[in-house]
């Protein structure tokens, strides 16, 4: 009699963790409408300033950066921001933040009503890419992350916290 062996495939690995290695205040100037396009309403959010605190690092965001995000009919932005983060010690890093903004249908009636969304009432997720200067904080290269955006409370400000996957 011959036995039937159960053969098993083992397959690749999809748990993640996660680690929480940056929180970025950015400070924003006057929301520039530049008209419709083809692809949607482009709105340019000017990154005026602000300040992180990471893994190891701290210091302030450069003015000068920018958000051009699209907005599509359906009220979702796709964010792609492009700025630089100073560290205490003098390194320059520039950040390419890509995302989502996009409200739920409760946050879409607040906002024809004039009003922000509330924080459950939006998901905003980005991930970033860093550039860096060999060093320290050369291992930003190596690494996925991914952003959230929230309110901090301030209008002319969001908060975004930076994670990596690990």
């Amino acid at each position: 009699m011959t036995s039937k062996k159960t053969h098993q495939t083992e397959c690749c690995v999809n748990e993640f963790s996660s680690t929480k290695v940056m929180e970025l205040l950015v400070e924003l100037g006057p929301t520039e409408q530049m008209g419709k396009g083809v692809d949607g309403n482009r709105i340019n959010y000017p990154i005026v300033g602000g300040t992180f605190v990471g893994k190891g690092m701290q210091s302030k965001i450069i003015p000068g950066g920018a958000d051009f995000a699209i907005e599509r009919d359906d009220k979702t932005q796709l964010v792609s921001a492009l700025y630089r983060i100073q560290t205490d010690c003098g390194q320059i890093i520039i950040v390419d933040n890509k995302g989502i903004w996009r409200p739920s249908a409760e946050g879409i009636k607040r906002m024809e009503h004039g009003k922000d969304p509330l924080p459950e009432q939006v998901y905003a997720r980005t991930t970033p890419v860093f550039h860096t200067q060999p060093g320290k904080f050369l291992w930003l290269n190596d690494y996925i992350f991914f952003g959230t955006i929230s309110d901090p409370g301030r209008a002319d400000a969001v908060l975004i916290t930076i994670y990596t996957i690990n």
